[in-house]
């Protein structure tokens, strides 16, 4: 934006409502959209054209905008006082108005012209049988005193056929009247219909709200808006090729808003950012340690209870991620641009949106847990090369072309490892046999503190292809120096301490059609006199 001098912002904020004209009425429409997992950015333009500082009437913003998020720019204009409008609009006898508008209105005021015609034709009607009635209410009201019995007898003629007069008269009138107002019906309903016309394009400062900015220069005015009733989530189609051992992932976004307005043929941008998160990192407070005497339980519990309500705990933000071609990085965030408008009205839709597909190479096996499961399952495991972090998400699971299942994808960074499950494998059957174990000593106190155990484990392959194992099992381990553990495996273990994890052992190995693969394994556990193993 160009830059404002003092002086110049000062007679913009300042100038008199006498030096400016009526506003300038001007619809904005979202031409742009950034959208965030949760959130969105919404960019209207305009273009303006004053010499002098002009204001104008933006109309279209939706119901509720939020002033502390609105931004309004434009290159190579002066913007000075900037008011938005929740309800009713500034009153201006110049104000640009549509044709579509203008024409609707035209068509309300011939409408309520005609219906209000037809009205005072049923008032005069019904003006009439009133009059009737009041002649019939004087006539019968009329003073007989002091009259002959012939001359009250002319006179009660008179009265009786005058009341039968008016009362038809009135009785006419009545119907008449009800024949007209039911004459009009067509003209409430071009009414009703012109005003639900005018309500569908009139500009939403009725309905919603509007800006009221001072401009002046020519150029394209921005508007910036937020709102949090919109966001988009990943989902992924996860395909293994078994020959080639590629693992591809077809990516997709479902992107949803409730904004209050519809978003037609807008330029839509899907970020990484979070503005509606936590910005600031977790505050880490001081540990202070004592030592004193034993207290009782309860004491010791109620003093936890206070620490921990005097130091709360505060979760950690979410880490940025995002999926796409044609990624942009921006600072910490990345973004993807759509090819092409986005159409997506206001929450009556989901949008589902395809990307571009991520290769990856991936190492195909079985992995065996013969501990807790009765089949080997099929696992694909790839380095994430795509330079782009994989947000997590649901993904659908393909196997050369045929789904298998369901899972979760979990958020992979670049360069990290992605590990999924593709299924059981039933041809692949696992057994764990326990063929001997002894412990001496027992009893509360005992002499001799000793257990030994040897497990078989067998993975027969019933299929008719060969496949790469990866075994998992385990060994107890001990963080006390006087508890000892020993263990021998036949064949030796490839891997201890699997994944980080204290006592996992892997053996690695290929298992031919129809072959079955053995491991022995033996622990010896020992432990002081008089104690008990827990």
């Amino acid at each position: 934006m160009k830059p404002v001098s003092l002086i110049a912002a000062l007679c913009l904020c300042a100038a008199p409502a006498a030096l400016f004209a009526a506003p300038l009425e001007k619809a904005a429409a979202p031409v742009a959209v950034t959208l965030y997992p949760w959130g969105a950015e919404v960019t209207r333009a305009l273009e303006v054209s004053a010499a002098e500082p002009v204001e104008y009437l933006v109309t279209g913003l939706p119901a509720g905008s939020d002033m502390a998020s609105l931004r309004v720019s434009g290159e190579g204009l002066e913007i000075g006082a900037v008011s938005l409008i929740h309800d009713r609009l500034p009153e201006g006898t110049g104000a640009v108005v549509p044709e579509a508008v203008a024409a609707a209105r035209a068509r309300v005021a011939t409408a309520e012209e005609a219906l209000a015609a037809g009205e005072d034709g049923v008032a005069a009607i019904r003006a009439e049988a009133e009059a009737a009635r009041a002649r019939a209410a004087f006539l019968s009201g009329a003073e007989t005193g002091g009259l002959s019995p012939k001359a009250l007898g002319d006179l009660a003629a008179a009265v009786s056929a005058g009341v039968l007069e008016a009362n038809r008269a009135a009785i006419a009138a009545e119907a008449e009247a009800r024949r007209a107002s039911v004459a009009l019906e067509p003209a409430r309903e071009e009414l009703a219909a012109a005003q639900k016309a005018l309500a569908a394009i009139d500009h939403p400062g009725e309905a919603g709200d509007a800006l009221l900015v001072t401009v002046k220069g020519a150029g394209a005015l921005k508007i910036r808006s937020y709102t949090d009733a919109a966001g988009w989530a990943p989902a992924y189609d996860a395909r293994i090729d078994r020959a080639s051992g590629a693992l591809t992932l077809d990516r997709y976004v479902s992107v949803h808003q409730e904004s209050g307005e519809d978003w037609s043929g807008v330029a839509l941008t899907l970020s990484t950012a979070a503005p509606s998160e936590r910005a600031a990192p977790s505050e880490l407070w001081p540990e202070a340690l004592r030592y004193g005497p034993p207290e009782p339980v309860a004491a010791l519990r109620a003093e936890k209870t206070f620490a921990a309500d005097a130091e709360p705990m505060m979760e950690a933000a979410p880490a940025p991620v995002i999926v796409g071609d044609g990624v942009a990085q921006q600072g910490v965030a990345l973004s993807y641009a759509f090819d092409g408008p986005v159409d997506l009205r206001d929450g009556v839709e989901g949008l589902r949106l395809k990307l571009g597909a991520v290769a990856l190479n991936a190492d195909l096996f079985a992995e065996a847990v013969p501990y807790y499961d009765a089949t080997a399952y099929r696992v694909a495991e790839a380095e994430n090369t795509s330079g782009e972090v994989l947000l997590a998400g649901p993904a659908m699971l393909w196997v050369d072309g045929e789904i298998v299942g369901a899972t979760d994808l979990p958020q992979v960074v670049a360069g990290d490892r992605l590990r999924l499950g593709f299924g059981a494998i039933e041809g692949l059957r696992l057994t764990r046999v326990t063929e001997d174990s002894a412990e001496g000593g027992r009893g509360l106190i005992s002499k001799t503190n000793e257990r030994s155990e040897r497990v078989r484990i067998e993975v027969k392959n019933l299929t008719a292809e060969s496949w790469p194992v990866r075994l998992i099992d385990r060994v107890p381990y001990a963080e006390q120096e006087d508890l000892k553990i020993s263990y021998a495996a036949t064949p030796a273990p490839a891997e201890e301490g699997y994944e980080d994890k204290r006592g996992l052992l892997v053996w690695r190995f290929d298992v031919a059609p129809g072959a079955t693969q053995t491991v022995s394994l033996e622990t010896t556990i020992n432990w002081p006199e008089g104690q008990i193993l827990r």
